[in-house]
């Protein structure tokens, strides 16, 4: 009986010490990543880095708003939009959609559409073509958006130019489900508190933790206003998709805009490419001993003929960055800020 009270004892002794060591280590750190009103961005959740999450909440202050496709009740558009989380307003915050920063400069209606899952922008392009769905809207201007790390994977193949769904199949299939504000319901007893402890450890011998999806580098000057201003977090893809980038698949995503910027400028549009630079490729200049490849896209694309404007974020936003502005990217997320879209917006006009 005495041994068995002894066991009973020892028991409840260390189920108390994981107890109290999950709640000091969730109330210290890992609450502030993972659960909250906004849980902050995916890299500092994904690397269960605190230091560098960088709190907000979605607000708006612009004058105009953009509309969804489900707000839109047939009036005239200037600007349709249509593209991936850049788009969506993945990076959540001040004004997270820059379309807003379109309205409200250039005084005009910009329609907003969520692509579907597994099709491209330009696919989407081309069925909004063929069924008739452009030629209702008759916008003044397309913009496409997609994230450079994807731009070769995704644009860089044939495109049926004949592709062509009803409304009726568009309605069945899956959009992509951005969501800028992710909504967490977490216990304070999670893996997660395990998993701060030992990629605390790991990144001191590897730039991701060996296994991790978000990368850690410093930079030669503070570019973002949190606790150590001068820690970079990228993406895992941002470096696996330059090898994807060559003249030859670059020019395949040049060639396949080029055709939609063809078709569109006999219905009146006017064709728009955002390639949302990749945050490793804008910050990568400042990185200290940098062991990394650099991205070619934006220079292989820049020497090629258009008949499509390229708004080149690379360039709009590396000189921002030249200017010493805080904050560009947000430090915890692959997204830019607003401070992006501003600036970005402010250069491209649509008149």
């Amino acid at each position: 009986m005495k041994q068995y009270k002894t066991y009973t004892w020892r028991f409840l002794a260390i189920l108390s010490t994981f107890i109290a060591a999950n709640a000091f280590i969730w109330k210290c750190w890992t609450e502030d990543i993972l659960a909250g009103t906004y849980s902050g961005g995916d890299l500092a959740r994904m690397g269960y880095l605190p230091d560098s999450k960088l709190k907000r909440m979605n607000h708006d202050d612009l004058p105009l708003r953009h509309m969804e496709e489900s707000e839109y009740r047939g009036q005239p558009v200037r600007v349709l939009t249509i593209g991936d989380s850049f788009s969506n307003g993945g990076g959540g915050g001040r004004n997270r959609y820059y379309q807003d920063y379109i309205a409200s400069i250039n005084r005009c209606t910009v329609l907003n559409i969520e692509p579907y899952q597994k099709m491209d922008v330009i696919t989407m392009a081309w069925v909004f073509i063929n069924n008739g769905y452009l030629e209702r809207l008759r916008p003044k201007y397309l913009l496409l958006g997609v994230s450079e790390k994807f731009c070769v994977a995704q644009l860089a193949k044939p495109i049926d130019v004949n592709v062509n769904l009803s409304p009726e199949q568009l309605g069945r299939m899956r959009r992509m489900g951005y969501n800028a504000v992710p909504q967490v319901n977490i216990s304070f007893i999670n893996q997660g508190n395990f998993k701060f402890l030992i990629y605390g450890i790991l990144y001191h011998f590897s730039d991701n933790a060996f296994f991790g999806k978000t990368y850690v580098r410093e930079l030669d000057r503070p570019l973002f206003s949190v606790k150590d201003g001068r820690k970079l977090l990228f993406y895992r893809e941002d470096l696996r998709s330059i090898s994807y980038t060559t003249p030859g698949t670059v020019s395949l995503v040049n060639r396949n805009l080029n055709a939609l910027a063809d078709r569109l400028r006999g219905m009146g549009i006017r064709l728009f490419f955002m390639p949302s630079v990749d945050k490793y490729n804008l910050y990568s200049k400042y990185i200290i001993d940098n062991p990394y490849p650099a991205s070619r896209f934006f220079e292989e694309l820049r020497k090629l003929p258009k008949k499509y404007v390229l708004i080149d974020t690379k360039k709009i936003l590396r000189e921002e960055l030249e200017r010493g502005t805080m904050d560009v990217f947000y430090p915890d997320d692959t997204h830019w800020s607003w401070k992006a879209s501003e600036r970005i917006f402010s250069e491209m006009l649509f008149e």
